[in-house]
């Protein structure tokens, strides 16, 4: 497996979404690679220490932010010459991120005053004022055709609906819940999922971008999160007591509940335990096999595989264990259990191989068929620096980033 390392701070790495170029940052130095053989194509000299990197939609700007300060700086991968500044002044800043138009870059100001819409093509600029700090609270269609804000008006929660072409609202709903626990766009982009708060009632409504409600999920208890699959067939419901209910599109009903029980009774369900000598995972063989350590409550983690036939759960109850379900049977296919905290799971987007990063120099996967540790020490600049804590793959699926905070290597796979 060839490797290539790179010194990072606050481990910022990218690739772009069209997977042909990675990004990362060392202090105000940022530098843009084609991936194909890291050749850098632009070193850039930042005004400011980057503390977050994010690439446009098309792949085409690059986005350096220093949070303390509220600054911005935009950059041209193909034309040097351009850049654009931009200072969110005394509202500070929380978090900066780039519209699907490419054009336009979107500016929360701290304690979410507001959401600022600054136009990189006219230098026009907007705001939505007093956006609510749901998980998450805003969400773009796919397409990038509507803008969904999760807002907080005359003490009523509400989502309103904004066009990406006009930043005007088309639909404002209210989802009849006094607190709104998150939005989340279907994969189509054709619906809306909005959810109560995990002290709430348990609602799901399901709305049209007109603002009609299309369906109502009902007793759904303490909603942690939820989880479209790719297809947009299955609506993945994380709820308290480390259970998973999952909802059909045809008839929004519960069609199964994944429990995540202390004991896994089940012969058919392979559990691989790394093993704390060797560089490999042990297949254990005893049923009923009690899983390591419960850690005070936490909530769960969904992630879907690119062909949506299996399901990843991270249950921060048992932080160092990671179940696979799948789909089709509605069965545990695996639990894979580390000897470290389990710090990320990322998905391939192209196949169903999942890796896995738990703070070390080893980074984990897991496919169908089997599972694999490998230690990228030895292909690091320091041995002693990599402690990865974050992973990801570039949109083709050929190479992956495993990253600590001070060190990133990027992997070809083959």
């Amino acid at each position: 497996m060839e490797c290539h390392s790179f010194r990072l701070s606050n481990g910022l790495f990218s690739f772009s979404p069209n997977g042909l170029f990675a990004a990362f940052c060392n202090q105000q130095r940022l530098t843009i690679c084609l991936i194909s053989d890291f050749q850098q194509i632009r070193v850039i000299q930042c005004s400011e220490i980057v503390e977050q990197i994010e690439w446009s939609t098309d792949s085409e700007l690059l986005l350096s932010a220093n949070i303390k300060k509220g600054k911005l700086e935009v950059w041209s991968v193909a034309q040097p010459e351009w850049k654009c500044k931009i200072s969110t002044g005394s509202h500070g800043l929380i978090t900066a991120q780039f519209a699907p138009s490419s054009r336009h870059v979107l500016t929360t100001a701290r304690l979410h005053l507001r959401i600022t819409i600054w136009s990189l093509s006219d230098q026009n600029v907007c705001h939505i004022n007093l956006p609510k700090p749901a998980s998450p609270g805003i969400d773009f269609s796919v397409g990038g055709s509507y803008m969904a804000v999760v807002e907080r008006r005359m003490a009523q929660d509400c989502v309103a609906i904004y066009s990406c072409d006009t930043w005007t609202q088309v639909t404002l709903i209210d989802s009849e819940s006094i607190d709104i626990g998150g939005i989340n766009w279907s994969p189509d982009g054709s619906k809306i999922a909005i959810w109560d708060g995990i002290s709430n009632s348990g609602k799901i409504g399901i709305y049209l971008v007109n603002g009609s409600k299309f369906a109502e999920i009902i007793d759904v208890f303490g909603i942690h999160s939820i989880e479209w699959s790719p297809s947009a067939q299955i609506l993945a419901v994380a709820t308290v007591g480390s259970k998973v209910k999952l909802i059909n599109h045809l008839s929004w009903n519960p069609i199964s509940t994944l429990n995540h029980p202390t004991k896994i009774r089940d012969s058919t369900c392979v559990i691989y335990c790394e093993s704390e000598d060797q560089l490999k995972y042990e297949i254990v063989e005893d049923r009923p096999f009690t899983l390591p350590g419960e850690s005070s409550a936490g909530k769960l983690v969904l992630s879907f595989s690119a062909d949506a036939r299996y399901l990843a759960v991270f249950d921060q109850q048992r932080p160092h264990v990671l179940w696979i379900w799948e789909l089709p049977y509605f069965s545990l296919k695996s639990v894979v259990i580390h000897c470290s905290t389990i710090k990320c799971f990322k998905w391939s987007n192209t196949d169903p191989r999942l890796v896995i990063v738990c703070g070390t120099g080893y980074f984990y996967t897991w496919t169908p068929v089997g599972t694999a540790i490998t230690d990228l020490r030895p292909t690091s600049i320091n041995a002693a620096v990599l402690k990865a804590d974050r992973a990801d793959w570039n949109a083709g699926g050929e190479y992956l980033m495993v990253s600590g905070r001070d060190l990133c290597c990027v992997c070809e796979v083959k």
